[in-house]
């Protein structure tokens, strides 16, 4: 019986000792870079100098920018598709019309979620950008 007690104490104490471990000196979780999205406060503090979101975009994450899966009849590679507070807008060469300044937030949304999301037609996936509003 005392040897699982301590097997029970141990683990708790090594449950402990992890949670604290991956915490930052504030006592906040430790900050974590996420591939698919990118939120304001990012761009105020990595690319304060972008203009736009293409900009943004290329410096922050230029892996959404890349082609994904096979290319469709026309013999053209998937490109992401461009959506502003869910409205579809385009290519990605609409990303050069939306102001840095106005965006709460970027996403990459992979082909299959964007085809659940917005019908067919996504085999490149999305940019979805949130703006403020």
């Amino acid at each position: 019986m005392l040897d699982r007690l301590s097997a029970v104490a141990f683990a708790a104490m090594l449950a402990v000792t992890v949670a604290c471990a991956s915490k930052g000196s504030s006592g906040t979780a430790a900050a974590h870079t996420d591939r698919d999205l990118i939120l304001e406060s990012e761009i105020s503090s990595r690319a304060a100098d972008a203009s736009n979101a293409l900009q943004v975009v290329q410096k922050l994450r230029p892996q959404m920018l890349r082609s994904r899966g096979p290319t469709d009849r026309n013999g053209e590679s998937a490109q992401p598709r461009v959506y502003v507070d869910n409205t579809e807008y385009g290519g990605l060469s609409y990303l050069q019309n939306v102001n840095a300044s106005q965006i709460r937030e970027i996403r990459f949304v992979n082909s299959r979620d964007a085809t659940t999301l917005w019908g067919t037609g996504h085999m490149g996936g999305v940019i979805q950008i949130i703006t403020k509003k």
